[in-house]
């Protein structure tokens, strides 16, 4: 009987404890290859000299910690507002850190951003091209393949702040 007694303790207080602990869901990390479709949009000086800008960067993606780390690369093509061209080619890595488990991130990156204009003038084409510092920070939603992100991008942390929306799709993961 004692040992009974014993036996039937000790299963209830293990059901008890293991009932106490959290349910945990672990999602599985992959390495991700993907694309984004941008559209900029300068604010202050910036927007002075160009207008909404367009382009594509390429993703990728890969574990660390809670987060992955990311890298993007690709080209931006602004509208301006006098007999010129714009185009910013950013190379940028940094972080994406998911809140939680709705798919929602905050995400923040760090590169150079590689800067061609050129210029119309009663003289000819001028043209001239630069390398700066610039980042993004911004939040997002993640859903399967799709990336949903908003924020800042700065492709010169002197100078120029824009809005920048981009919409994702993974198309390979490993």
């Amino acid at each position: 009987m004692r040992a009974l007694s014993f036996a039937l303790g000790f299963v209830a207080l293990s059901a008890t404890s293991t009932l106490a602990d959290p349910l945990v869901v672990t999602a599985t990390h992959e390495n991700t290859i993907g694309v984004d479709g941008a559209v900029v949009v300068p604010v202050g000086n910036y927007a002075n000299v160009a207008t909404v800008g367009v382009g594509a960067l390429a993703r990728i993606e890969v574990p660390a910690g809670a987060g992955f780390f990311t890298g993007r690369a690709g080209v931006i093509a602004h509208a301006s507002r006098v007999d010129s061209m714009l185009t910013l080619v950013p190379l940028y890595a940094g972080y994406r850190l998911p809140l939680g488990t709705s798919g929602a991130y905050l995400a923040g990156e760090l590169g150079l951003t590689v800067g061609f204009a050129t210029v119309d003038t009663p003289f000819g084409r001028m043209s001239a091209s630069d390398t700066e510092l610039g980042l993004t920070l911004g939040g997002g939603l993640k859903r399967g393949a799709l990336d949903l992100r908003a924020g800042l991008f700065a492709p010169d942390v002197n100078n120029a702040v824009a809005l920048i929306g981009t919409v994702g799709y993974d198309f390979a993961a490993f």
